[in-house]
């Protein structure tokens, strides 16, 4: 479904998505909710007290005049939808010291579990620590920071995150396993007993070798596989108690004391947006967060990039993992990083989604997404910061709209916007029932591909559609090729064939800007459809004020 990439640039291909659990998936370009924090990464665990622990990375945490530190232990109470409180608990030396050489490296928490190991009736901490590159200090070699991660451990608070233990030496070293991730099993670990008798005795742990996302700079391989690992609640610094999966016999897991022996859980070797921070583009698995969806009886894991976000869903631990959503945020600067401008739109690193803040029936989470924008260069969301991801899950249905020319199925009851990229993170202008406002996908990267449509909870049939353009520039704007629509049938996409547009679509700088392109074509069903093709001008980007579906009859 991709085209040639455009001559004299690298090809940014179209990612379509493997995984069919969800009939739409949402969630917003920007956080929704902020807090009076500052620092990055922040993964998060529920404790017996009902608070959520959280770990930042280069930053003060929950205070505004404590010290800076490579790494900090926080609480937060409260919910997104109520409030948002937190304290700064411990920092720095109070959690151990740098296992490697303290020169060159620094903290970094990659990962934190609570749960009652002792069985004293009290919850304790867990949080795993890496030590990564840091930047090279005044009069060292130059060397690219946050590029590499040779050692990893685990340290125990028993005070809720007053004091902190450690082992004297790393549990894992040599780059192997040293991005370390506990799989979120909501509060004190108490649902991993969904996996039978024995399974509220272990806590599980994700990992990555090398480095905790792509090593940029290619100084150690770059992580193309995610693996897992489950140990006693009552040996977690216990290296030795440590077993790793290695596979399966049916659909049961095979356990191994021995590192050797390990299996990937999920293998991916994608690489996207070529030509921007590596040549042949970056790696899509990175240290993120792994939880287990009770409503959904689904794990999910969120993953990202410099520029997008790779989120997985499986039906065990062990998989089989599946890409659910691939949202693209575009090179930097982000619409947004400028002053002056609205937003800030914004991915971010160290993804996660706490298990306190899923919705009963699992549909509503909260991710918890950051990034760097400069020490003085507001708007920021370089602290702890949410936004909702709305799942529906996938249903077959049959289509049962009646015939209405009237009627836009754009606007229809649970429509979701899809898009390649939207530039000002507005892609809901395109079904507001105007045309005043517009979107286009103008981001500096070379897409072979782009697009504009919608998914449904259900099916709908449909033989009209309007597409009205944006601002049309000497840039780009159009698309380069007559576009194609395309329905979604039982989650695969399909040309519609054959289609007339109107007025004629000249896919070139003469297609007229805030024009209504009419397609027609004969009734096709699906429960997506969406507008699809090369994206035209040197910057390689298409504009849009509205898409408009109807079923005529």
């Amino acid at each position: 479904m991709t085209t040639e990439p455009q001559a004299g640039s690298p090809g940014h291909p179209l990612v379509e998505l493997d995984s069919t659990a969800f009939a739409t998936r949402a969630t917003p370009y920007a956080a929704e909710v902020g807090t009076a924090s500052d620092g990055d990464l922040w993964p998060t665990t529920w404790a017996d007290d009902d608070a959520l622990y959280t770990a930042n990375g280069d930053g003060r945490g929950f205070s505004a005049d404590a010290p800076w530190a490579d790494i900090v232990v926080n609480r937060v109470d409260g919910t997104p939808e109520t409030s948002l409180t937190g304290v700064r608990l411990a920092a720095g030396d109070e959690l151990g010291p740098v296992l490697t050489d303290p020169s060159r490296y620094n903290r970094k928490p990659t990962g934190i579990v609570a749960v009652d190991g002792d069985r004293d009736g009290r919850d304790e901490l867990y949080l795993a620590v890496q030590d990564l590159r840091k930047p090279a200090a005044e009069g060292q070699p130059p060397h690219p920071a946050f590029d590499d991660a040779p050692a990893a451990t685990i340290v125990r608070s028993l005070d809720r995150g007053r004091t902190w233990q450690w082992p004297t030496e790393p549990m894992f070293r040599d780059y192997v396993f040293t991005t370390i991730f506990f799989l979120d099993f909501g509060r004190s670990n108490e649902r991993a007993s969904v996996l039978g008798p024995d399974g509220a005795d272990y806590v599980y742990a994700y990992g990555l070798d090398h480095n905790w996302r792509d090593s940029c700079s290619d100084v150690v391989p770059d992580p193309v596989d995610l693996w897992l690992a489950r140990v006693p609640i009552e040996a977690i610094q216990q290296r030795d108690r440590w077993e790793f999966f290695a596979g399966t016999v049916g659909e049961d897991p095979v356990w191994s004391g021995e590192l050797d022996r390990r299996v990937p859980v999920l293998h991916d070797e994608r690489r996207v947006y070529p030509g921007t921070v590596t040549a042949d583009g970056m790696s899509v698995l990175s240290q993120g967060g792994v939880v287990y969806n009770q409503g959904l009886d689904r794990y999910l894991y969120f993953s990202w990039t410099e520029f997008s976000w790779e989120f997985y869903e499986a039906p065990r631990p062990w998989g089989p993992w599946k890409l659910f959503l691939h949202k693209e945020f575009g090179p930097y600067p982000w619409w947004g990083s400028d002053p002056g401008t609205p937003g800030p739109k914004n991915g971010g690193y160290g993804t996660v989604a706490p298990s306190k803040f899923i919705s009963n029936d699992g549909r509503t989470l909260w991710l918890q997404a950051n990034w760097f924008n400069g020490v003085d260069h507001p708007p920021n969301t370089y602290h702890f910061s949410l936004r909702r991801l709305e799942l529906t899950p996938y249903a077959d249905s049959t289509p049962d709209n009646p015939a209405d020319p009237t009627a836009n199925l754009a606007r229809a009851a649970g429509t979701v916007v899809i898009d390649r990229v939207s530039r000002h993170g507005r892609p809901e202008v395109i079904n507001d029932g105007s045309t005043e406002a517009e979107e286009d996908s103008r981001d500096d990267s070379r897409k072979d591909t782009d697009l504009w449509g919608y998914e449904w909870p259900r099916a709908h049939r449909f033989d009209r559609v309007v597409y009205t353009t944006g601002t049309i520039s000497t840039d780009g704007g159009w698309f380069a090729g007559p576009p194609r629509l395309q329905v979604r049938q039982r989650g695969a996409w399909r040309d519609i064939t054959p289609t007339m547009i109107e007025p004629d679509y000249p896919a070139d700088p003469s297609v007229r800007p805030r024009t209504a392109y009419t397609f027609r074509f004969a009734a096709a069903w699906g429960d997506g459809l969406r507008l699809i093709g090369r994206p035209g001008g040197p910057a390689a980007f298409t504009s849009i004020a509205e898409l408009e579906v109807y079923y005529d009859g």
